[in-house]
């Protein structure tokens, strides 16, 4: 194991980091799979009840996803290195800070959901702020993920196609979210289609770790 290269190790982040992050984003408390149960997504003292009811599985799933998203952006940031001097080099490491951006702040979240969990928090309205911080993040991440997706498009390691098809779920990710901070009524509902175009990024990034495996 200590004498893996740092190519493979990158590629395997890029598998393992997003599966991890993307299976405890859908199994949180209150997430879009509703475990635990649901609340309207400004209801954040429903939401902390939840959180807490739930406790084991908020502060597990708290603590993985960033985890998750720190593996997966080390991946990200080998691959954006790989570019130095080829197709996709300037795209790509624009990219780059959005993306460390996005991890950092979705950790302060997730710190915050860990608080609710083990009801060290036990103010509701800071719920507010890691709602706000969800929206920037996400949109974030979206619009460091479409420059990346379309830095990738000219190169061979995925097929164009495939990596269009990131970059479209990337803009939705921007786009809904970015809609989502005028409305925030519509959480549950944005949160959903986000989870999809997660998923879809999440089997682009596979491939691409799976080239870098090879």
């Amino acid at each position: 194991m200590e004498n893996i290269h740092p190519r493979k190790l990158a590629g395997y982040s890029l598998i393992f980091g997003p599966i991890l992050a993307l299976i405890c984003f859908f199994i949180q408390p209150g997430g879009i799979l509703q475990i635990g149960g649901s609340a309207d997504p400004l209801d954040f003292t429903a939401q902390m009840k939840i959180a807490s009811n739930n406790a084991t599985l908020g502060i597990i799933t708290g603590i993985l996803t960033p985890i998750g998203l720190i593996i997966l952006l080390s991946g990200i940031i080998y691959y954006i290195q790989s570019m130095e001097g080829s197709n996709g080099n300037a795209l790509s490491r624009l990219s780059m800070p959005f993306f460390v951006l996005s991890i950092a702040g979705w950790s302060v979240a997730f710190g915050i959901g860990i608080g609710y969990a083990s009801e060290i928090i036990t103010n509701s309205d800071i719920g507010g702020i890691s709602f706000g911080i969800n929206i920037i993040c996400s949109i974030f991440f979206g619009f460091g993920g479409i420059l990346l997706a379309i830095a990738a498009s000219t190169r061979e390691e995925v097929n164009k196609n495939i990596s269009y098809l990131a970059a479209l779920a990337a803009t939705v990710v921007f786009v809904s979210n970015f809609i989502l901070a005028f409305t925030p009524e519509s959480g549950t509902t944005f949160q959903a289609i986000a989870g999809l175009c997660f998923i879809i990024y999440t089997l682009w990034s596979i491939l691409v770790g799976r080239s870098l495996i090879k």
